[in-house]
């Protein structure tokens, strides 16, 4: 599935627009199926989300800027969002990425990019 040439880019490593789909596609089932993260889209239209999702992480891949979102700040506030729960959507995204047959090398590098959103998603504490 992904491109691993050195002069490709991440969207191109990631099989551009239909493999962004389709590990958005897992990704939200992983989310979905985990009883922690499902609440927080309760109410959420999930085809719009999983859309939203696909644009905004093929801009942030380097391809085409599609994404019309709101920014991070204002989709995740009030929401209650805690590290422990930005942990577990980072893990299920890597799973996603690995089950589409993405490398390791790749998958570390799609999770080192979304890391420094942390800031921006997060939005409560950990409950110990």
């Amino acid at each position: 599935m992904t491109d691993t040439s050195t002069s490709a880019t991440l969207y191109q490593q990631l099989g551009e627009g239909a493999g962004i789909a389709a590990v958005v596609d897992t990704l939200y089932r992983l989310i979905m199926d985990d009883e922690s993260l499902a609440p927080y889209f309760a109410t959420t239209r999930l085809v719009e989300q999983k859309r939203h999702m696909a644009l905004f992480l093929a801009a942030a891949t380097g391809g085409p800027n599609g994404y019309k979102g709101l920014n991070l700040d204002a989709a995740h506030a009030g929401r209650g969002i805690t590290d422990a729960d930005f942990d577990k959507v980072i893990a299920h995204a890597a799973t996603a990425l690995s089950e589409a047959g993405v490398d390791s090398e790749t998958i570390s590098t799609v999770a080192g990019a979304l890391m420094p959103l942390r800031a921006q998603v997060v939005t409560a504490s950990s409950v110990l």
